[in-house]
């Protein structure tokens, strides 16, 4: 059986229910390989592992297909596997290193100070101290470099060890098409199509249907509800609890809020009411397909949805955060942007600052005309697609590192 060294970022306490969907997709993918006479065994990294902090309420109990062991404690032991997968999210972006990266191995006492958090990043997210040889048999698939700039290519540490990562590295994809136009400059190729999917839509519908659920989502009937979930990345804007009202009249169904993280509901949509009862992390993702609509500001629930068939009304921003220390462009609203346009979903992205009573016209007749299915099987489509070129990828890497017999 081939072994698989799979690296993604944080989740600390299960609290990032989107972030758990990338990990999972990654399993599901692993099972589908099995099926398909690919044996692979998967040993789980990430930087801090999840039981750093209380598990989140919905998430104890679950038995989740991975466990994760601490990355820098365990770093010589990726040249034991024949194979690594860098798996999701902004692992290689300079301003995840400096930002959220550094400050949680500070706020958890894994690294000293600055410096020694940064020494600590470059040897385990870009391999700084691996040989080429290992940097040959390591693929990345979902991540994104979408706020990276010249400047950060300048700086002296960063700029030749992440140039090293995608050069020598054996194949790179990554979420958005932006990301991917990046990396084809910097690997030279203009010929490969570096532009996966999110990795959250690689769980193809129903293969998550291994975690437990309870009536919370069975009770809900299909298409007869829309799914809440605001203010967690975007400020909820004055003119969005009428819109959200709007489309529920219009729609038939009505509003309630959606449990994605562990929060309460922001003031301006307090009227929206959650449906009582305790639910599972299997419930959150189980009854995307039963809602007629998600209206969202977070980026991988609108994600989830639209791989599920339910279209995804998404608000945010209108234009890029400001790059500044403070401010976490992991969190930035331009990614949930990139996403619908890549799609051709932007009729279903509604900026903070427009005006919006054409802009829900036009949601409306998408839903009711089939123009949300469009999009919906053009996502899908990709992801499958993507999927495939993976998988065929890892398999073949898989058996090249494999020791021939005689040996």
């Amino acid at each position: 059986m081939a072994r698989v060294a799979v690296i993604t970022a944080p989740n600390i306490g299960y609290r990032n229910t989107g972030m758990l969907t990338v990990d999972l997709a990654f399993e599901s993918l692993r099972r589908r390989m099995t099926a398909e006479g690919d044996e692979v065994d998967a040993t789980w990294f990430t930087l801090h592992t999840p039981e750093t902090v209380p598990l989140r309420e919905c998430a104890q109990g679950t038995d989740f297909p991975f466990r994760f062991h601490p990355l820098a404690e365990h770093l010589d032991t990726l040249r034991d596997h024949d194979a690594v997968v860098f798996w999701g999210d902004f692992l290689h972006t300079r301003h995840y290193l400096e930002q959220d990266a550094t400050n949680r191995l500070l706020d958890f006492g894994i690294a000293a100070d600055r410096d020694a958090a940064r020494n600590l990043l470059n040897r385990t997210l870009l391999f700084a101290d691996q040989p080429d040889e290992l940097l040959a048999r390591t693929l990345s698939y979902g991540g994104t470099i979408l706020h990276n700039t010249q400047s950060d290519y300048e700086d002296k540490e960063y700029g030749p060890l992440f140039s090293r990562l995608v050069t020598r590295g054996h194949r790179t994809w990554v979420r958005d098409p932006l990301s991917a136009a990046k990396i084809a400059h910097l690997r030279g190729d203009r010929t490969t199509d570096h532009f996966g999917s999110d990795a959250a839509l690689l769980s193809r519908p129903g293969d998550l249907d291994h975690l437990p659920t309870t009536d919370w989502s069975r009770s809900v009937p299909d298409g007869g509800a829309i799914g809440v979930f605001l203010g967690a990345r975007t400020p909820v804007p004055a003119w969005l609890p009428a819109s959200c009202q709007d489309l529920s009249d219009r729609l038939g169904a009505p509003l309630e809020w959606l449990p994605w993280f562990d929060r309460d509901v922001p003031a301006p949509v307090g009227h929206i009411a959650a449906r009582p009862g305790d639910h599972t992390i299997g419930d959150l993702v189980g009854v995307l397909p039963r809602y007629r609509m998600v209206i969202t500001d977070t980026y991988h629930l609108a994600v989830n949805a639209w791989g599920a068939g339910t279209p995804a009304v998404c608000v945010g921003a209108p234009e890029p955060t400001p790059k500044t220390h403070d401010d976490y462009l992991t969190l930035s609203d331009v990614k949930k942007h990139v996403f619908h346009m890549a799609y051709d979903a932007t009729d279903f992205y509604l900026s903070t600052r427009e005006g919006h009573g054409q802009d829900i016209d036009r949601v409306v007749r998408l839903v009711e005309g089939g123009g949300a299915d469009a999009v919906a099987t053009r996502i899908r489509e990709h992801a499958d697609h993507s999927a495939a070129a993976f998988t065929e990828t890892l398999a073949s890497l898989l058996d090249t590192s494999r020791p021939t017999l005689g040996a």
